[in-house]
């Protein structure tokens, strides 16, 4: 070495070397963390899919409110949906039957087979109050096909027919109560609710609410208890799902 300047080269080629390192490391590093933060989304989108496919995708039941501030609550900008939900004989008890086998027989809207508990599996939601979806139980055992008719008789002996409009997935209370399930339009259950009691419709229906999720959900919850006057019996939470979503 003639002299200090013969170190610049020198000192030029190992910095090179050391920022090459550098940005290999920040690379690899901006790598691991983009894949493990990936592995966790992806980690909480199955725990919530598996949630909803559990429990429903629904944030909050109301039970105790007329259908018109239910369509008030639906209108509020960070509501996604609000489906109507009734059940008679849930449990196989009452001898609701159909074809001679307990029946157990649900009401509702549209939005509750398709967007809360997705339970359709062939066919189409009824669209009348004499059509019906039913379990795929019954169909595999009844040998039964949209357009077919059936008729649903009461525990007093009056009996209901409906159109087949589809087929809807078999649920783990049916398997285990060992019942046929069927699905009525909200006016068609409200008929063969009533036929056999005179309660209010706001004492036997859950309203299943779901936000949209870019909003506060829990401030939005208090907020619609505040403005309806709800007490905290009134209002169910999905624990699961809304405790994934904060």
């Amino acid at each position: 070495m003639k002299s200090y300047l013969d170190l610049v080269p020198i000192s030029a080629k190992v910095h090179r070397k050391q920022n090459r390192m550098s940005i290999i490391c920040i690379v690899l590093a901006v790598f691991l963390v983009t894949a493990i933060f990936g592995m966790a989304d992806m980690f909480i989108r199955g725990q919530i899919l598996q949630a909803q496919q559990e429990n429903g995708n629904w944030h909050i039941g109301i039970q105790n409110i007329s259908d018109e501030d239910a369509m008030l609550i639906s209108s509020r900008p960070e509501v996604a949906t609000v489906a109507d939900y009734g059940t008679l004989n849930f449990r196989g008890e009452q001898e609701y039957t159909l074809h001679g086998k307990n029946v157990s027989i649900c009401g509702g809207n549209e939005s509750i087979v398709t967007e809360i508990f997705n339970v359709l599996d062939e066919g189409t939601f009824p669209k009348t109050e004499n059509e019906a979806m039913i379990s795929i139980n019954a169909k595999d055992t009844l040998k039964l096909k949209i357009g077919e008719q059936i008729v649903i008789t009461t525990p007093n002996g009056t009996e209901f027919s409906y159109i087949i409009s589809g087929f809807m997935k078999n649920s783990a209370n049916l398997m285990r109560e060992d019942v046929y399930g069927v699905f009525l339009t909200t006016d068609g259950f409200r008929t063969i609710y009533s036929n056999e009691t005179d309660v209010n419709p706001s004492e036997y229906t859950m309203f299943f609410v779901l936000f949209d999720n870019k909003g506060n959900i829990p401030k939005e919850i208090a907020e619609i208890k505040e403005q309806y006057g709800l007490s905290d019996k009134q209002v169910t939470e999905n624990i699961t799902l809304l405790g994934l979503m904060g």
